[in-house]
């Protein structure tokens, strides 16, 4: 049986619960845990599987999954996203799979070729037929996974307690680390499509200074095997508006006239993330404001049309 983990800070609380309804019916799934990272406002949920912990203030995403393994009964367990959405029986195809239950397999995550971004008001939920057996491919890399981390599975012997100093991002990019330099093989699903929001709640504009202190506190954990020979390429794209560090897929955005800086995932290896995209999530970051409109329009045009200058 699996034990699945759900951090939450309530952004879309219809997709939480249906998230969860899909989970109660999962035949592989007998404990749910939610853990209420907005304290201040009362979780109202409730099903025969489902625990609700509310601690006394957020523990954002990484603390959440080690304080959530330390508390399931079962030894496999399950770290989900609370913006997505699953197929029928999505934990017990992975449970029932000989990759799963194999020795020297680590974790477990969704490969972004599966991953389908949704209108939460107007959605098919993905049906995939019951004789399907999972599919997976391994995952060679630790960091630059792209959204492997929305569902990762694994055994609470393969789990390692992340640092406290990684708080929100990172913390996928750690315990794939370990799995790896203890020679197990980490993998990635490619048949089981899911359903994803997208930077629901790390895309919000509170939670950037927690991520860029992530991005700092970082370097010191992946350095072991840094390749030495060259370091990510860093360009600069500006205007009278913005302007644009590029470093690796990750990108500084200062907004002179807003006295702020916005800490913003653009691109998966070479890949740019399509303009609209990157326009809602910078929106986000700067609150949703209808003045910001035009602004992350003209950002996420210029982070596009990088697509063609990273190598």
């Amino acid at each position: 049986m699996i034990s699945v983990i759900i951090p939450t800070v309530q952004k879309k609380l219809k997709v939480l619960a249906t998230l969860i309804k899909l989970l109660s019916e999962d035949r592989s799934v007998d404990e749910i845990l939610v853990i209420n990272n907005k304290p201040e406002i009362p979780l109202d949920l409730s099903g025969d599987k489902l625990t609700i912990y509310t601690p006394k203030e957020n523990l954002y995403v990484n603390p959440s999954w080690n304080f959530g393994v330390s508390k399931i009964k079962n030894e496999n367990f399950a770290l989900l996203n609370d913006d997505m959405l699953v197929c029928k029986d999505f934990c017990k195809k992975i449970e029932e799979s000989d990759i799963f239950n194999n020795e020297t397999t680590g974790l477990i995550g969704v490969s972004p070729s599966v991953i389908k971004l949704f209108d939460e008001t107007e959605y098919t939920l993905p049906e995939i037929p019951a004789e399907t057996k999972a599919a997976f491919t391994p995952l060679r890399r630790y960091l630059s996974t792209g959204d492997w981390g929305i569902a990762i599975f694994g055994k609470k012997k393969n789990f390692y307690q992340i640092p406290d100093d990684l708080k929100i991002i990172y913390g996928d990019n750690y315990i794939l680390y370990k799995n790896q330099i203890n020679n197990k093989i980490n993998y990635s699903i490619t048949n089981l499509t899911c359903l994803h929001l997208h930077s629901v709640s790390s895309g919000s504009a509170e939670f950037s200074p927690v991520i860029r202190d992530d991005i700092i506190n970082s370097k010191k954990y992946f350095k072991e095997l840094e390749r030495p020979v060259q370091k990510p390429k860093q360009d600069i794209l500006q205007t009278a508006e913005f302007k644009i560090i590029r470093k690796g897929d990750i990108c500084n955005i200062t907004l002179p006239q807003n006295n702020c800086t916005l800490y913003l995932k653009y691109k998966e290896g070479n890949n740019v993330y399509k303009q609209e995209l990157l326009s809602k999530q910078i929106l986000k970051l700067l609150g949703n404001r209808g003045e910001y409109l035009q602004l992350s329009s003209k950002i996420a045009e210029a982070l596009a049309k990088s697509q063609n200058t990273n190598g």
